[in-house]
């Protein structure tokens, strides 16, 4: 695989990964090359904004000469960025980046208490905020800050500024996990973490047969850029392909199918049950959406039935299934025929990474055995920041353990079973919450499930799932335990099923299985 799609060997701490040849070594070196090659064409579309590739640059050249004269930002130096999903985003990015600065993407969802704690951890010399959205209470934790609405008196000042000595080694960003299992962990995201994102992007759309760099593309773009499927997954391979960003600040189904339509909009990227309501809408069919040519999901399993929607609506669209991590990106794909061949598979280790099934000791087990996936390549982050103690437990000579249970098949597509901690033991057998999570995904009545082990005093735990039904359908808790069975072993399917307006999730969109426990809980013993 190596020769075909032109890797080397790089080593790196005594472990050795592969790495694009002719790579770009900075991201803002990346950036800067489509800005020459393509200075004219659309770079950014927000609103009734659009900015071309020379004119983005300009911007960034603008924000990151005042950075430095202004506010004295130099290299290694923290900027904690709290905005929307806007043009003011890009040229902050690319800005902090083009001087070496270190991004500190915020999520806008969190607490001020959750903010504090982040903002404390990472002590930004600069906060870019977003003036509507950003608490004042938390002025006083940045050393200077910078509101989005002061940005339109930089434009046009002229400022140029040199980009700073960097190497693709260097900390580009910083983005904090969920925090599901404890405090939010920094994760330490190089340049080398980010280029390779996008030429593995690159790469993929040249197999699928849709890129064409002579006309460019366009990407909808409306899960927040704080998280890194949007920021590192559809943002910056956009830049590295000179294709077009459209922004969407918000989820809004009406906006969402105008600009499909109106942009002629090509890649996608989504939840299946983003999906689900989208495509379940009287709004989709009066909307030409056939400009899609990729549609990519992840986080669940996408069922037949909705796969047949997708492929109704996105009549000219292949179908990519990402898994991936904060820590590790998109590190196993499905493409196209496999996402409907193997629907509950989260694919086969994607372009430059590799992907293993580890025990404890960190040693491989047998084909089909359960244990910990561990994936590896050049898209695996550097570690925790400011955090030894949790790097070295996850970050192993190259390797990171994802915290997923999971197994492997003869053909090399990888499954989750459970998060690690997540293990249910009902009576002396292991259930793995994913795996039960994701046959009844497959359910065309069912729009989220998050299933969990509930104590017992004979069996120690069973098994149970608070399901979310698709608007308008009613299905019954004897029909989901009926569609599990067959496909599950009977200790598997859920004794309690619960239907719910809502699961209880943090601010990065994770269900708080703790929350859960408790809400269940309560309704058993009612």
């Amino acid at each position: 695989m190596s020769s075909r799609y032109d890797f080397e060997d790089k080593k790196i701490n005594n472990h050795v990964i592969k790495t694009y040849v002719n790579r770009p070594h900075t991201v803002y070196e990346m950036f800067y090359k489509t800005a020459e090659d393509y200075p004219d064409r659309l770079a950014v579309i927000y609103g009734d904004l659009r900015l071309t590739y020379a004119e983005l640059n300009r911007r960034v050249d603008e924000l990151a000469a005042y950075l430095q004269q202004d506010r004295h930002l130099k290299k290694g130096d923290r900027v904690a960025v709290f905005l929307k999903n806007d043009d003011a985003f890009p040229v902050v990015f690319l800005a902090a980046s083009k001087l070496g600065a270190v991004s500190v993407v915020l999520n806008t969802r969190l607490t001020k208490l959750e903010l504090e704690f982040q903002i404390k951890e990472t002590t930004p010399s600069v906060a870019i905020v977003d003036n509507d959205t950003w608490d004042k209470g938390l002025d006083g934790l940045a050393a200077s800050k910078l509101e989005s609405s002061f940005l339109s008196q930089i434009w046009g000042s002229g400022g140029i500024c040199p980009p700073a000595a960097l190497n693709e080694d260097d900390l580009h960003t910083i983005l904090f996990t969920s925090g599901t299992t404890g405090k939010p962990k920094g994760v330490r995201i190089v340049h080398r973490n980010l280029i390779h994102s996008a030429l593995r992007l690159e790469q993929y759309m040249k197999i699928l047969g849709v890129s064409d760099p002579a006309v460019g593309r366009k990407t909808l773009i409306v899960a927040p850029l704080f998280h890194v499927m949007a920021l590192q997954e559809q943002f910056l391979p956009c830049m590295r392909m000179a294709n077009t960003v459209v922004m969407l600040s918000a989820l809004n189904i009406q906006a969402f199918l105008e600009l499909v339509e109106r942009e002629k909009i090509d890649y996608l990227v989504g939840s299946p049950a983003i999906y689900r309501i989208l495509l379940g809408t009287e709004e989709a069919k009066k909307y030409d959406l056939s400009s899609i040519k990729i549609a990519g999901f992840g986080a669940a399993p996408m069922s037949p039935d909705l796969m047949g929607e997708m492929k109704k609506a996105f009549v000219n669209a292949k179908f990519f299934n990402g898994f991936g991590l904060t820590e590790a990106s998109v590190s196993l794909a499905n493409m196209d025929r496999e996402c409907t061949e193997q629907p509950t598979s989260i694919g086969r280790p994607s372009l430059g990474c590799e992907a293993k099934i580890v025990n404890e000791t960190m040693q491989e087990v047998q084909q089909g055995k359960v244990g910990e996936i561990a994936v590896k390549g050049p898209n695996v982050a550097d570690g925790y920041y400011n955090n030894p103690e949790e790097t070295a437990k996850a970050f192993r000579n190259g390797w990171f353990l994802t915290g997923d249970l999971g197994r492997v098949d003869d053909e090399e597509f990888f499954y989750v079973v459970s998060r690690k901690k997540d293990m249910i033991n009902r009576g002396g057998e292991n259930v793995y919450p994913v795996e039960v999570e994701n046959i009844i995904y497959l359910h065309p009545q069912v729009l989220e499930v998050a299933v969990l082990g509930m104590p017992d005093k004979v069996m120690g735990e069973k098994v149970a799932a608070a399901v979310i039904a698709v608007p308008g359908q009613n299905p019954t808790a004897e029909e989901i335990r009926e569609f599990c069975a067959g496909k599950l072993a009977k200790y598997k399917i859920p004794e309690y099923v619960f239907f719910t307006a809502a699961l209880p999730k943090n601010a990065g969109g994770k269900v708080i299985k703790e929350q859960l426990f408790k809400d269940l809980e309560q309704k058993i013993t009612k």
